[in-house]
């Protein structure tokens, strides 16, 4: 489900505390090509910069398709919501 990364628009971010004053935002972003098709990205203000986390299709096509580092982290469900929520709204 790869799309060119200029392929690509912000519509809305959320963040999360990660606990001992961290914090992890996440941005959801439509691609112009494909309007059904979002992307979720995280940024921990470490210094590397969004960082790829899932794709996936609204309204929903199939199971959302998460990079390996995240596939059965507990925090997925509610990520999927968060972004969900923010592309329903963006339409």
């Amino acid at each position: 489900m790869a799309a060119e990364p200029e392929c690509w628009t912000a519509i809305g971010d959320f963040t999360y505390s990660t606990g001992l004053g961290g914090h992890v935002r996440f941005i959801v972003e439509r691609n112009t090509e494909n309007p059904a098709l979002h992307g979720i990205s995280s940024d921990e203000d470490k210094g590397a910069g969004p960082r790829p986390v899932a794709v996936f299709t609204h309204p929903p096509k199939g199971p959302v398709d998460w990079r390996d580092t995240w596939k059965g982290d507990r925090m997925c469900a509610a990520i999927e919501r968060d972004a969900r929520g923010i592309a329903a709204r963006a339409r």
